[in-house]
């Protein structure tokens, strides 16, 4: 069964915000850890660097998604709504069930105006 663009745009939102809010945890845990160290540990250093460009990339992609999604579904991203997906870590439960109550009501339109 072919995926529907909508159904793709959604999994990849959900898919690089999980994966933002995850590398986010794993930098605040090696960030903890190396702090908590007696000595002076260059991997878990460089490990907590690269987790944190993760978490940066991660979130880009993320908002990007989701700029695609808006504009698929016809709606517009608002500034407030923009800068807020730098906070996907916090913000991404709301947010997606929010964006996937739109793309529904974007199906049901969709389908109605085929019929």
């Amino acid at each position: 069964m072919k995926k529907d663009i909508l159904d793709r745009l959604l999994a990849m939102y959900r898919f690089w915000g999980i994966t933002a809010t995850a590398a986010f945890t794993v930098f605040l845990f090696l960030i903890a850890v190396v702090y908590r160290l007696k000595e002076f540990n260059l991997a878990l250093l460089f490990l907590a660097l690269l987790a944190g460009f993760l978490w940066i990339g991660a979130t880009s992609i993320s908002r990007h998604c989701f700029v695609l999604l808006k504009n698929y579904i016809g709606g517009r991203v608002s500034l407030v709504e923009f800068l807020s997906t730098q906070f996907v870590v916090f913000l991404f439960p709301f947010a997606y069930r929010k964006v996937r109550a739109e793309a529904e009501d974007f199906r049901m339109r969709r389908g109605q105006a085929q019929e």
